[in-house]
């Protein structure tokens, strides 16, 4: 039967590196116990001055085939709502101020787009949406993670940033400055540059290197230096860059973390489970590792 085509529609995905630095718990188990946990205990974080908070008011589990094997995600509904007090309200019929009993745990202006959490490659994906952008998400996961983790883990939470950005970077007629901030992946793979940088970050047991790269008197930064290569390539997923570059007889400042990675499709609403969780796992486990 063919498709109907009125019942296809645009997605814009946006996609979140959550990083679970452990001893003790490690896999698909562990990042499924973090996300599940966020859920369960309703963490909810303020995102937008102290009144917009968010939350993962809905979460399920099911199986996509990718491949030769079946990838677990949790899917739900991201939400962000408005917390209101009950003091100093204006009462316009007589001019008074008044208190305001407010109902218990309920809340006004709840907006909510769809998200979709692979344990296999660590990544929190959600439909672009009014209100739902990759800053105030990776906010919400940064501090919501750090809540339910363990005394004696980290993580980090970074955002997917723009391949077409970094090759900007590359690509400039000039490049006067770099600061480059880094931490090692886990399971992600790369060329060689990318594997060298990332396994010398993993051996000196660092959580973070940071690199900040000035022109000598020739005043251009070579970006395709096997150092610069590499670092550039992991901070895509692993970090960020802020880049001083010359465009055209113009400076140009860049920082590589408002320029998200966004996927964009256009499908059956039905279909963009599938869709996005195959994505995922081609782009960061092109050959389905069983890394952390």
């Amino acid at each position: 039967m063919a498709r109907n085509q009125s019942d296809e529609k645009n997605f814009s995905i946006q996609i979140v590196n959550v990083k679970l630095m452990s001893n003790n718990r490690s896999g698909d188990d562990a990042y499924k116990q973090v996300i599940s946990r966020i859920k369960n205990d309703k963490i909810h974080i303020p995102v937008y001055g102290e009144n917009q908070h968010m939350i993962l008011r809905t979460q399920f589990s099911t199986f996509v085939r990718v491949g030769e094997e079946n990838i677990e995600v949790l899917y739900g509904k991201i939400a962000k709502y408005v917390i209101i007090d009950g003091d100093d309200w204006i009462n316009l019929s007589n001019m008074e101020v008044e208190n305001v009993d407010l109902p218990t745990n309920l809340f006004p202006n709840l907006k909510e787009t769809s998200y979709f959490f692979i344990p296999r490659a660590h990544r929190f994906a959600f439909i672009h949406d009014q209100g739902f952008s990759a800053k105030n998400v990776h906010k919400f996961l940064s501090k919501a993670v750090d809540l339910v983790i363990e005394e004696d883990e980290q993580s980090e939470v970074i955002i997917e940033q723009s391949e077409d950005i970094f090759e900007r970077i590359v690509n400039a007629e000039f490049v006067k400055k770099l600061l480059i901030s880094i931490s090692y992946s886990n399971a992600d793979t790369g060329d060689e540059a990318y594997e060298f940088m990332d396994s010398q970050i993993r051996e000196s047991e660092m959580k973070r290197l940071k690199l900040e790269a000035t022109p000598n008197q020739n005043g251009d930064i070579k970006t395709n230096s096997f150092l610069i290569r590499g670092a550039l390539k992991v901070a895509q997923s692993n970090g960020y860059v802020q880049a001083t570059i010359v465009e055209n007889n113009v400076r140009v400042k860049i920082d590589t973390n408002t320029h998200p990675r966004t996927i964009h499709t256009r499908c059956e609403e039905v279909s963009l489970l599938g869709f996005v969780v195959t994505k995922i796992i081609n782009i960061f486990r092109p050959n389905n590792s069983h890394g952390n």
